[in-house]
C-alpha cells in the first residue's frame, strides 16, 4: 500500500513533466490496471526500477511558436517639403522695352512672395503679365495647398501663404487623388499672360493667374 502511495504522488508531481519522463510512467500506469494483487506489486516493483533515472531526466523545454512575420504597412508617401521661392535672374531691357516701348511692362516689380502674380488680383484673373523684368527680385513660389476646387472644371488651389491662383486654360484635371495637404504648388513665370504650377504628382503644368 505504500509503495501505491508513493506511485500514486509521483504521477500527481510529474503529470505536467515533458516526455523523456513517459516511459517510465506509463509503465506505472499499466501496473495499476493489474487485477492480481501479487502480479501488480510485481510490476510495480518492476517498473520502479526505471523511476530513478526518469525523475533525474531534465524536463523537455515548452514548445516554442516561431515568430510571427512582421506585418507589412501600407506604405504612404510623405508630403513633399515646401522649397524656398526662386531668386530672379537679371536679363537686359532691351525686348521689354521694344515690346512695351519705354515705359516698360504695366505691372510693378515684385520683391517678395506676397507681390508675386498680384498684377492680376484687380481684373479678378482676367490677363497678367508674368514676363521677368529686371526690377524683380523674385521667379518662382511654392506652397502646400489648404484647399482646392474642381467643382467648375478648372482648379482653384489656395495657398497656405494666403493666395488663391485659378487655371485659366488647357485640359482639366478632373480630380486629385489625396487631400489638398499633400500637394506642394510650385508657381513659375510663364508666357501667353499666364503664369505656371506645377504639382507634386501631377504630371503636366496648368497655366494659372492669381485671383486673391
Amino acid at each position: 500500500m505504500k509503495k501505491v502511495i508513493f506511485f500514486g504522488l509521483f504521477l500527481a508531481s510529474t503529470a505536467a513533466q515533458a516526455d523523456p519522463r513517459d516511459d517510465a510512467i506509463s509503465a506505472v500506469l499499466r501496473c495499476a490496471s493489474v487485477s492480481d494483487k501479487g502480479q501488480r506489486l510485481a510490476c510495480y516493483d518492476s517498473a520502479s526500477v526505471r523511476l530513478p533515472g526518469a525523475i533525474r531526466t531534465p524536463a523537455a523545454p515548452p514548445a516554442t511558436m516561431p515568430p510571427s512575420p512582421p506585418v507589412a504597412m501600407a506604405s504612404v508617401a510623405p508630403a513633399p517639403d515646401v522649397p524656398p521661392p526662386v531668386r530672379h535672374t537679371r536679363h537686359s531691357n532691351g525686348f521689354l522695352d521694344r515690346l512695351f516701348g519705354p515705359d516698360g511692362p504695366k505691372r510693378a516689380p515684385q520683391k517678395t512672395v506676397a507681390e508675386f502674380g498680384s498684377e492680376s488680383i484687380a481684373n479678378g484673373g482676367a490677363h497678367a503679365y508674368p514676363q521677368a523684368m529686371d526690377e524683380d527680385a523674385i521667379d518662382a513660389i511654392s506652397g502646400r495647398l489648404v484647399t482646392y476646387d474642381l467643382s467648375g472644371g478648372a482648379l482653384i488651389a489656395t495657398l497656405d501663404n494666403g493666395q488663391v491662383w485659378r487655371q485659366v486654360s488647357g485640359e482639366p484635371l478632373g480630380h486629385l487623388q489625396y487631400a489638398a495637404s499633400r500637394y506642394v504648388a510650385t508657381i513659375s513665370r510663364g508666357g501667353s499672360g499666364a503664369y505656371v504650377m506645377k504639382l507634386n504628382g501631377v504630371g503636366r503644368g496648368l497655366p494659372v493667374r492669381r485671383i486673391r
